[in-house]
């Protein structure tokens, strides 16, 4: 509960807001029961980098067993907001940017076989690599997730549409250079 409730604060108001005290008053519980399970707040930030990766690496792992290119461009835009949020506090606290690195890394390798073995199922012959490809997708579709949220929304169906003609093509086991070529 303490948790999904750091999460929260941390999606919703970053995470500078995320405090015992904060916390506490959010799951409606006294600041001593907090600091009962966490000494310190970094405990707490990686604890809750934690808890968020494993969710997100299982979320996603079951998610690309058919079609992990959409999966990563679907799937991988929710995220974004708390996944920013997650990098900001990185960049201040090393014990926590550790741990956002090797999550990153976990997401980054399960992306790259699943669009391996989908390239290898579906005769698909590119010189965009798969960790290429990988990045990517998740980036554009962050990048759009992030700016809709702050209601910036010029040239995104267009977007949008690109990629989904690209995910098509791939899925039938065309090049994406096919799309060039329309």
């Amino acid at each position: 509960m303490l948790i999904e409730a750091a999460v929260e604060i941390i999606r919703t108001e970053g995470y500078a807001a995320l405090s015992a005290r904060r916390l506490a008053e959010k799951v409606g519980l006294k600041r001593q029961i907090v600091h009962y399970y966490f000494r310190t707040i970094d405990e707490l930030l990686l604890a809750t980098v934690r808890h968020y990766g494993d969710r997100g690496l299982a979320a996603l792992s079951e998610t690309m067993r058919d079609d992990p290119l959409r999966a990563i461009w679907e799937v991988q835009a929710d995220a974004s907001a708390t996944t920013f949020a997650f990098m900001a506090m990185a960049t201040h606290r090393p014990a926590v940017k550790k741990e956002v690195l090797r999550y990153m890394d976990k997401f980054r390798r399960l992306q790259t076989t699943a669009i391996t073995d989908y390239y290898a199922s579906r005769g698909v012959r590119t010189s965009v690599p798969p960790v290429a490809m990988a990045i990517i997708l998740q980036s554009v579709s962050q990048a759009l997730s992030a700016e809709a949220s702050l209601g910036c929304t010029r040239g995104h169906a267009e977007t949008r549409a690109l990629v989904g003609k690209l995910l098509d093509a791939l899925a039938a086991g065309a090049s994406p250079g096919a799309l060039v070529k329309e």
